[in-house]
């Protein structure tokens, strides 16, 4: 009797054991074509964006590869000339040199080292005459998000009592405090992230956590992910730039630009 109920638990055993590799089989099937089709899509969509970018562009130039450096810098000069034509603060960015710079009629009013940055593949894809209806000419922003605020000056009421000036007094400035990062869409449909840090080593130190622009963009990037995987979307593609400059100079940079303003940029 004994025995009887040894083998048919063992037969229980087997069938459970059978089961879970069949769902498991089913399961990574189901997942790795899920996965191969949102690599098509993805693939697909930045297809697509370069093939838009291409149909804009204005002229079509025979460009040598050999002349691609020339091609930049002459968009590069003709950009910031034209920016130089208005009365307005503009921002020059240099990735080859690694320059950020506010000027105004030309002229450099102020610049900072980049001590970091990424680009999306997309940019080192485009032949010359994308390049150059892409940056031939200033950008200018449409929107901007920032996580300090743009002005330096804030309404306060006076103190009614000296309590309350001794209180606002060892109040401590919570700008200091906050991560400073400011995010641009220009038109052409392009992202411009800026990010304040003092050094490599320190952000990798202080945002260890992942509490970072930059982590907190990847985090946001791998859920929309993961939604279109499962609704089986195709995903918007955006080319992205994210900079990283000291925070003191990425607070006053944003300050002083305009809401409006231009940006030329050598990538």
């Amino acid at each position: 009797m004994t025995e009887q109920l040894n083998e048919s638990e063992e037969r229980v055993v087997v069938r459970k054991r059978t089961g879970l590799k069949i769902f498991s089989i089913f399961f990574m099937t189901v997942l790795f074509a899920s996965l191969g089709v949102y690599t098509y899509l993805i693939i697909d969509s930045v297809r697509n964006h370069m093939n838009l970018a291409k149909a804009q562009a204005e002229e079509e130039l025979n460009v040598n590869p050999e002349l691609m450096k020339l091609m930049k810098d002459k968009s590069w000069l003709e950009s910031r000339l034209k920016m130089a034509a208005t009365d307005s603060v503009g921002l020059a960015i240099d990735l080859e040199e690694q320059i950020i710079q506010l000027e105004l009629k030309g002229v450099v009013v102020m610049k900072s080292k980049i001590r970091d940055y990424s680009a999306s593949g997309f940019f080192s894809q485009m032949d010359g005459n994308v390049y150059f209806n892409m940056f031939g000419t200033p950008l200018t922003i449409l929107n901007l998000e920032s996580s300090i605020a743009k002005s330096r000056f804030k309404i306060v009421q006076a103190p009614k009592s000296a309590e309350e000036a001794d209180a606002m007094s060892t109040k401590t400035d919570s700008v200091a405090k906050q991560d400073v990062f400011w995010m641009v869409k220009l038109d052409r449909d392009i992202e411009l992230n800026i990010q304040g840090i003092d050094s490599i080593q320190d952000s990798q130190s202080k945002y260890k956590f992942g509490q970072d622009f930059k982590s907190k963009r990847k985090l946001k990037n791998i859920l929309n992910s993961l939604n279109n995987l499962v609704m089986l979307k195709k995903p918007e593609y955006t080319p992205e730039i994210l900079i990283s400059i000291p925070e003191s100079e990425a607070k006053a940079i944003l300050r002083a630009l305009p809401q409006k303003a231009m940006i030329t940029i050598r990538i």
